[in-house]
């Protein structure tokens, strides 16, 4: 019968299930029956004494009242009965047990009619009452004990349960039906395999064999009918999504949808694909449970008989080699349905990961979890290559066992003697002999042709062997390199902070170092733009030094004079003159003795009016006088412009001379601290007349220094610029000269190349493997495809690079 027709059969059915009314858990309760005059019926209340213990044994402080209100609404109820409720409460009872019939108390009668109407009822005494409320609680306790606490609260209190608890489902119903059949028959043969133990004859242990292949029979068809059930489900789902998803491929094909419509089929679509695929790894799960139960059977079906014939001699057991060897087959064919049935699940658990290894987007811990699927498709590579060993395993069980079979039969027919009668010709006996030697010679055939196949199978178990291998190799080669790769990056992290530390007290050293630096500079351009010694004086000191110079200055005048005497040895030209200046240097005859520069007394100086002139315009190295004895002079840079001639009428005859010689004493001041910073040099490289020639080459005037400057080549300017410390640079364009119609083709060439060649940018082609990412590419997609590289390097040849993986269905 098909699951529609009993559908259709067991649909105006209810199924009631067999424990509805069992208590889960033993309650105490307790009935307390009082009369109500007012309203002239019985107050009937019951209390749970057992949920009453638990709600008192917990803490009051952490329970909210809420929960408390609820609890003493369960484990409390109550109600009014009349003598007419009590009744019909008694018939519902008897209904349930017929042993409550005789235990209800006798009611007083009650007045019906117009005389209830007209006299009330019927007074009955307290001490009645009383001893008929006792015997009422006696009732409902023994009602209690008789038919449940379930069907007496429901007769009595009417609550509104949930008929799920009553009911279940016929599908429910079925299966556990199918359940217990199969439970039956595991049971039948179990008791015959224990009887095993008591079989001393060989006669009946043959009969027991009959009952167990029996036995075993209705164990197949009642795992085959619940397993068919439990499938008929996904199969449909099956299907049905297959169905679908036909249905919108003719859709977006034939039909004009728009983009809206197209994206909702699309997403319908992979809706439906995924409904199948998960129908797909149900039936195949139920697959191996199936098989799981066929094959554990036939194993201890297998493993009894062979304690049988240790009990049995040869001969004796001879007539049960068949039905042994029919088991050893049935026990390896069923092992090797079970472990083809893991490999399809194995396969498609590989596919699906791989597809989320492909359909991977990028995040935070992309990275991570692309390492953990991979790792798990190694786990399952490895799982898989263990269900593919026992799979050539199971099948070399089965060529062995019909390799023994056959040499079985062989040896039989050779052992095999055989009585003739009396021939009149022997070629009747060679004709019969023919016969046996075609068959036996079948046989020798059939022995090669399994023994060429276990080979092949010894083969493939070493090839697998060396994959799985290659592929624990491969793992545990990315296991050390990840793990070399964390402890390079904690080292490396490690000596980037010690190298950040150094740095950073590098830096430090440096910073104090350049701060030191550019103080010893600034002191250095202080020192060099204000030659005397400067004293640090304090408050007190400055105004001591004010008060002096107050008194001084009333002495200044008079002093005047005596400067200006002075200065007899001062002379003072017109202004155009050539400013000269001679010195006389004094030399010491020994080897050992340094030569010291001082200026005379005597000096003849041409000045324009008040120039201000710096301290090193007055002195001259060594060195610059070598060089300007040397080589050709140079005209030295321009002195700065001078300032505004004063007024006549602004200076005064006292004040000129006053002036005057306060900045002579100054240059002299300035010269022989520059001379005396300048350090020993050697006399007999120039005397005295040189001296005074070089100094007249320097100091020309500005006319002359003007003139020079306009005969003067571009690189004596450059340098002169240099010299002053500025840079005037400009571009020049660099223009070659015609190439004249004399010169020949090489010197043009290499006019060209002096010129130089100008280079245009080639764009650079890379050249790219097959198969091979841009280097553009996203570094969790360039992973992903490393990863299913490795994947691809570890799974067997027989695996598909297709995205698309054809597993086969158990539909039977």
């Amino acid at each position: 019968m098909s699951f529609t027709m009993e559908d259709s059969v067991e649909s105006g059915w209810v199924a009631v299930r067999p424990n509805a009314f069992e208590d889960k858990e033993k309650h105490k309760f307790v009935f307390i029956v009082a009369w109500n005059e007012v309203e002239g019926k019985f107050a009937i209340t019951c209390h749970d004494r057992t949920v009453q213990r638990r709600s008192f044994g917990q803490d009051p402080v952490h329970e909210p009242e809420e929960s408390d209100s609820g609890s003493r609404e369960e484990c409390s109820w109550a109600g009014l009965f009349s003598f007419q409720d009590l009744r019909a409460v008694h018939q519902q009872l008897c209904s349930v047990s017929a042993v409550m019939e005789p235990c209800l108390p006798v009611f007083p009668e009650e007045p019906a009619g117009v005389w209830t109407v007209l006299f009330g009822p019927t007074e009955v005494p307290e001490a009645e009452m009383d001893e008929l409320c006792s015997s009422l609680q006696r009732y409902l306790g023994h009602a209690l004990d008789t038919c449940g606490w379930k069907i007496l609260s429901q007769v009595l209190f009417t609550e509104s349960d949930d008929p799920e608890e009553y009911y279940e489902s016929l599908s429910e119903l079925r299966q556990s039906g199918y359940e217990e059949a199969q439970n039956r028959a595991t049971r039948h043969l179990q008791e015959l395999l224990e009887k095993h133990k008591y079989m001393d004859s060989m006669v009946e242990l043959l009969e027991l064999y009959e009952k167990e292949d029996e036995a075993y029979g209705g164990l197949l068809e009642a795992s085959t009918q619940l397993y068919q059930y439990l499938l008929q489900p996904f199969r449909d789902m099956r299907e049905l999504a297959m169905l679908r998803r036909q249905q919108i491929k003719i859709s977006m094909e034939n039909d004009y949808l728009g983009p809206r419509r197209i994206e909702t089929l699309k997403k319908e679509d992979s809706d439906w694909q995924k409904k199948a695929q998960d129908a797909v790894l149900n039936i195949q799960e139920f697959t191996v449970k199936y098989f799981e139960i066929t094959a554990r059977t036939q194993k201890g079906v297998y493993e009894r008989m062979k304690l049988d014939q240790r009990k049995f001699g040869k001969s004796s057991w001879t007539a049960a080699v068949e039905r042994m060897e029919r088991l050893r087959y049935s026990v390896a064919k069923e092992t090797l349905q079970l472990q083809r049935a893991r490999e399809i699940c194995l396969e498609q658990r590989k596919h699906t990961l791989r597809e989320e290894m492909l359909t991977l987007c990028s995040s935070e811990d992309a990275m991570a979890l692309l390492d953990h699927m991979e790792t798990q498709y190694y786990e399952l590579q490895l799982q898989l290559y263990d269900i593919q060993a026992e799979i050539l395993q199971c099948e070399e069980l089965l060529l062995t066992a019909q390799l023994d079979s056959v040499r079985r039969q062989m040896a039989e027919r050779q052992d095999e003697v055989v009585y003739y009668d009396t021939f009149e010709s022997a070629d009747d006996i060679t004709e019969e002999d023919t016969a046996e030697r075609v068959e036996l010679h079948g046989l020798q055939v059939s022995v090669r042709q399994l023994e060429a196949r276990r080979g092949r199978i010894t083969a493939k178990r070493s090839y697998l062997r060396n994959k799985k291998e290659i592929c624990v190799s491969n793992h545990t080669q990315k296991q050390q390199r990840r793990q070399t790769l964390h402890q390079d990056s904690i080292s490396h992290h490690v000596l980037q902070m010690k190298y950040k530390d150094v740095d950073e007290e590098e830096r430090k050293i440096l910073r104090v170092n350049q701060e030191r630096q550019r103080t010893l500079d600034r002191l250095r351009t202080f020192k060099q733009r204000y030659p005397g010694q400067v004293i640090l004086k304090s408050t007190r000191l400055r105004a001591a030094h004010a008060r002096k110079k107050e008194r001084g200055r009333s002495v200044e005048a008079s002093g005047v004079r005596d400067k200006d005497e002075r200065m007899d040895y001062v002379c003072v030209q017109r202004q155009g003159q050539p400013l000269f200046q001679s010195t006389s240097v004094q030399t010491d005859p020994s080897p050992g003795s340094t030569l010291t520069t001082q200026p005379v007394t005597t000096v003849s100086v041409s000045l324009p009016p008040l120039p201000a002139h710096s301290p090193a315009d007055s002195s001259c190295s060594p060195c610059s006088l070598s060089s300007l004895l040397s080589s050709p002079i140079s005209p030295p840079p321009p002195p700065p412009p001078p300032p505004p001639p004063l007024a006549k009428e602004e200076v005064s005859p006292s004040e000129i001379p006053g002036r005057h010689g306060n900045w002579v004493e100054g240059r002299m001041a300035a010269e022989e601290q520059t001379l005396d910073s300048l350090g020993p040099f050697i006399p007999r490289f120039f005397d005295s007349n040189q001296l005074l020639s070089a100094r007249k080459k320097l100091r020309k005037t500005p006319q002359f220094d003007a003139h020079s400057r306009r005969v003067s080549s571009p690189m004596d300017e450059v340098l002169a610029s240099l010299k002053r410390g500025s840079f005037h640079l400009r571009k020049v364009d660099l223009r070659s000269a015609p190439a004249s119609k004399d010169d020949d083709e090489p010197n043009s060439i290499l006019a060209q190349i002096r010129q130089g060649v100008k280079l245009r940018r080639v764009p650079c082609k890379e050249r790219r493997v097959p198969g091979e990412l841009p280097a553009s590419a996203d570094p969790l997609t360039r992973s992903i495809h490393e990863a299913l590289r490795r994947i691809k390097e570890a799974s067997p040849d027989s695996d598909s690079d297709d995205d698309a993986l054809n597993c086969p269905d158990w539909d039977s």
